[in-house]
């Protein structure tokens, strides 16, 4: 686990004075039944509206909320009720903010887009770009499963509460097709870079076909998803190498250009890649 304390956190477009920020990582272990599933705790109070800026990221969120209700995404599709406890942001891949006064007491779950499809059961094409109440998913479970974890003391047991619902539900779930997996995978680990039309060739189907199985299991199809993740990468490098030039990360990301990486910013983040990495966005504060 690990406490940050920010003071005078700016937002986007608003600044707000931050007495304390706390963020609970999930420790290792504690979430053993969902590998890849990633869990932080959250707590501050922002005494006016706090405006963050939000780009793509490739995997799929479910939040739960035990402070003040929900606040609509800006940019996202989907009706979120005022009073919702929880809710799931799907795969997107345009850009996005989201506006939340008061205080933050939730828990964030990250979840990449096979163990998101196992986890909520439900086709992630319906989930793409939107930001849906988790009951609409879950039913009424969802408004338990948050009033039990806000009832529980201390973040391990939340944590240890949580991995053993997620680890039933995918235990209840049938596996992901063996083709989309391996695309999927292979997508992954390029950082975006594979080509698509390669991909179907090696599983001997269509294009078109890969495509549709794709974004009925992952939520998108995969050439917007690899693009999500190439634009990732090139965000880590741009703040993680910053002796590197922009045409060096361009050409290390498989972009054809300076130009073409300037311009996935653009669309992705709303911005260059010198605005977005001059942007306070290193607190991941829940949407």
């Amino acid at each position: 686990m690990r406490l940050d304390v920010v003071r005078g956190w700016k937002g986007g477009e608003t600044v707000s004075t931050v007495e304390r920020v706390e963020v609970v990582r999930c420790p290792p272990g504690l979430l053993s039944g969902v590998q890849g599933v990633r869990c932080l705790g959250y707590r501050a109070h922002f005494e006016q509206p706090q405006v963050r800026h939000l780009a793509p990221s490739g995997g799929v969120k479910v939040i739960l909320r035990f402070g003040d209700p929900v606040r609509s995404a800006v940019g996202t599709s989907g009706s979120v009720p005022a009073t919702a406890s929880a809710l799931v942001v799907g795969l997107k891949d345009t850009p996005g903010r989201t506006a939340h006064a008061g205080d933050v007491h939730s828990l964030q779950i990250q979840m990449p887009p096979l163990d998101a499809y196992r986890v909520l059961g439900v086709p992630m094409r319906e989930l793409s770009g939107a930001a849906v109440d988790l009951a609409d998913v879950f039913g009424p479970s969802a408004d338990l499963l948050v009033e039990r974890l806000a009832l529980t003391d201390g973040w391990d047991a939340r944590f240890r509460l949580l991995g053993r619902v997620l680890a039933q539900r995918v235990a209840d779930s049938d596996p992901p097709d063996p083709a989309v997996a391996w695309a999927w995978q292979r997508i992954r680990r390029s950082g975006g870079a594979v080509a698509i039309g390669e991909l179907a060739a090696e599983l001997g189907m269509s294009r078109r076909h890969l495509n549709r199985r794709f974004h009925h299991q992952l939520g998108l199809p995969p050439k917007r998803l690899a693009r999500v993740l190439r634009f990732r990468r090139a965000a880590r490098l741009h703040a993680t190498r910053p002796q590197w030039s922009l045409a060096r990360i361009a050409a290390e990301c498989g972009y054809y250009d300076h130009a073409h990486l300037n311009a996935d910013f653009r669309s992705l983040a709303g911005c260059s890649p010198t605005e977005w990495a001059a942007r306070p966005d290193v607190l991941a504060l829940p949407a």
